[in-house]
């Protein structure tokens, strides 16, 4: 596929350095953090306060206490006991599964360890032993429940999925796993990284709710980088769990997140503003939804900003009618491509408009 350059943060639109103008329906900040000016006015205190960077170690002899006031009330909101902040989604991801298997033989009595990754999970979440599967994530976790459910008691088990399907778009039922035996030696590690900003009473995502279905333990892992805005990741779960994973060499080895941004995280917490931004993106979502003349032509979810489309057909029509989605192979070169368009709280109502005029048109 065809690739363009920028020199400047698309927002609304997009300009590349030929010159072209496109409305610009891409990317994952759905809530339009990047533009944000109450952000960009507690990301400036934070600079002013902190610096640009922090160049340490989370564990050294001198601590900034910003990290963990930050991490006490990010916990708080997503309803977790215990949150880690760390310096993107991938590492949260893979400084989990590093270390997972120390955390499931200290937490519980158990022989070994076996674990279950969902199709298409994304590569944060991916250990040494990942064996592929294909099949729909439904047939996937009644398989998975049914082979615990027959496994001796001593057998651990560690349960790898996304939140939400990415890059194709699609609702997953954890319910399913409420049938699961109650052991102390069952995890569930959930990427949340299109769902954390988005879903939830708060835009706090799905931690409470997998976690209110009380069979097992939950560790979930995010960027803070798409709906939130803040290029970071965190690591949420218990508080047994949170601690052996902060002494671990994998969290004390990495370089933290800059500290002014856990500052603005901690200030756009506590001014709510996020659930502010999740209110004005569903109605941005609804709107459009409520535009096309058929919801065929694309896999979507209810209440997500994504719209997903195979091949690159759609992709093609949209441009030459100078409206910018994405369509790219994704997360390897290997996979086939996917035209995906992404509504923000940045369009306004005749942008959602003009890009259901021409995907209506599409379907023609």
């Amino acid at each position: 596929m065809k690739t363009f350059q920028t020199d400047k943060l698309p927002g609304r639109t997009v300009h590349t350095v030929d010159g072209d103008e496109y409305l610009w329906f891409s990317g994952t900040d759905y809530l339009g953090m990047g533009h944000d000016e109450i952000f960009r006015s507690f990301l400036d205190e934070g600079i002013d306060h902190y610096g640009l960077h922090f160049g340490s170690s989370r564990n050294n002899t001198l601590r900034l206490g910003i990290y963990e006031e930050t991490e006490t009330m990010l916990a708080k909101w997503i309803g977790s006991k215990s949150a880690l902040l760390v310096s993107s989604g991938v590492w949260a991801g893979q400084c989990v599964m590093k270390f997972i298997d120390y955390v499931v033989f200290t937490s519980a009595a158990s022989r070994s360890i076996q674990n279950h990754y969902a199709p298409k999970v994304h590569p944060a979440l991916w250990g040494n032993e990942r064996k592929l599967c294909y099949d729909p994530w439904s047939h996937w976790a009644q398989a998975v429940v049914q082979e615990i459910s027959e496994s001796p008691k001593d057998t651990a088990h560690i349960i790898c999925t996304d939140a939400i399907g990415s890059p194709i778009v699609e609702a997953f039922d954890f319910s399913i796993f409420s049938k699961l035996p109650s052991r102390k030696n069952i995890w569930i590690v959930v990427d949340e990284s299109h769902t954390l900003g988005v879903y939830g009473k708060s835009a706090n995502g799905l931690y409470k709710s997998i976690a209110a279905l009380g069979k097992f333990n939950v560790i979930m892992v995010s960027s803070l980088n798409k709906a939130l805005g803040i290029p970071a990741g965190v690591i949420a779960c218990n508080s047994q769990t949170a601690d052996m994973i902060r002494k671990s060499a994998w969290f004390s080895g990495a370089s933290p997140s800059a500290p002014a941004y856990a500052y603005a995280l901690k200030k756009l917490l506590e001014v709510n503003h996020y659930k502010a931004k999740s209110a004005l993106l569903a109605s941005n979502i609804a709107y459009f939804a409520k535009c096309l003349k058929s919801s065929d032509l694309f896999q979507s979810v209810p209440g997500h900003p994504v719209f997903c489309s195979e091949g690159s057909a759609l992709f093609e029509t949209l441009l030459s009618n100078g409206i910018m989605a994405s369509c790219f192979s994704y997360p390897s070169v290997d996979d086939a491509p996917v035209t995906r368009i992404a509504v923000s709280t940045l369009h306004q109502k005749e942008d959602l408009d003009r890009l259901a005029e021409v995907c209506n048109q599409f379907i023609c």
